[in-house]
């Protein structure tokens, strides 16, 4: 796979070790968009915003004052990660804010309540995880966009306590190593699905993935359970 980016991610070198096909061409050009096109009009059926009103439990709440979730599309698929914010409470700078990432489904079941007001937890996950957003990428002509719903926070706003004014936003083909993904799949399991996506369901012949090979799922603990599914066996061409 051949890419063409002003910025490099995390398993750009691979191609250094494996060879660059230039019968697939990855145009890594970053790109703000309002909506996906396919995607649910309304709010409550699009899983982009069905985490958001989701509550961290009052003992965690001193560790992590304010938390965000990001959704990220990674070759058919959808993977949910949060943000984890902190201040250092000893020096009080509260300018300078500490970010935890973590995909940890287990971990984050933990900290967050059961129930919020926008339904169960638990289902509002699993609603997202096995959304099918195959459409969603031939859309976009892309293998990877993310929904951050809070994009790029760096300080408190106003004051100790106030975590207001997030930043949402929608960007095709963001820089995978700003959300740890790597976590997710490590440098070589990534260019491979890239590739493998260009070339097949977004490129020649229509090869639809069917599944992911064994050595490429993820080994994380408590994550494999939400992060694949079988994809449809029967594509469509793309125009």
């Amino acid at each position: 796979m051949y890419i063409i980016a002003k910025k490099k991610d995390y398993y750009d070198g691979v191609a250094g070790t494996t060879g660059i096909d230039k019968t697939i061409v990855y145009d890594r050009e970053m790109i703000e968009m309002d909506a996906i096109p396919s995607a649910p009009k309304e709010k409550k059926d699009n899983p982009l915003y069905k985490l958001g009103n989701s509550r961290i439990k009052n003992e965690y709440y001193n560790q992590f004052p304010h938390d965000s979730y990001f959704i990220i599309g990674f070759c058919g698929k959808l993977y949910v990660g949060w943000k984890l914010y902190s201040v250092d409470e000893e020096t009080n700078e509260y300018n300078n804010v500490i970010t935890t990432i973590t995909y940890d489904q287990d971990y984050i079941t933990e900290l967050f309540e059961k129930k919020g007001y926008g339904g169960y937890f638990q289902d509002n996950l699993n609603y997202v995880l096995q959304y099918d957003v195959m459409n969603w990428f031939r859309d976009i002509k892309a293998p990877v966009f993310v929904y951050d719903q809070d994009y790029m926070r760096t300080h408190v706003d106003v004051g100790r306590y106030r975590w207001l004014n997030s930043h949402p936003k929608l960007i095709i083909n963001p820089l995978l190593k700003d959300y740890e993904f790597y976590k997710i799949f490590d440098a070589f399991q990534a260019f491979q699905e890239v590739s493998m996506f260009m070339g097949g369901v977004l490129g020649r012949g229509e090869k639809e993935i069917t599944e992911v090979a064994d050595k490429y799922k993820i080994a994380q603990h408590g994550f494999d359970k939400w992060s694949f599914r079988k994809m449809p066996e029967n594509g469509t061409r793309t125009t």
